[in-house]
């Protein structure tokens, strides 16, 4: 059995959720502003998910 580490089980539940996804799709949208100006700095998925997956 495979053990799944902290960090990517973060970043899966950032990568699967939907207002993340269209954060990431649509960065200038209200949304995304949010999630990456406000929400980004504190959330330990979303700072997972870019570590993994790489900044945009």
């Amino acid at each position: 059995m495979k053990i799944i580490d902290g960090k990517r089980l973060k970043a899966a539940v950032c990568h699967h959720c939907p207002l993340c996804r269209h954060a990431r799709k649509k960065p200038d949208s209200f949304i995304g502003r949010i999630i990456h100006q406000r929400h980004a700095e504190d959330c330990p998925s979303w700072q997972a998910e870019q570590d993994l997956y790489g900044k945009e």
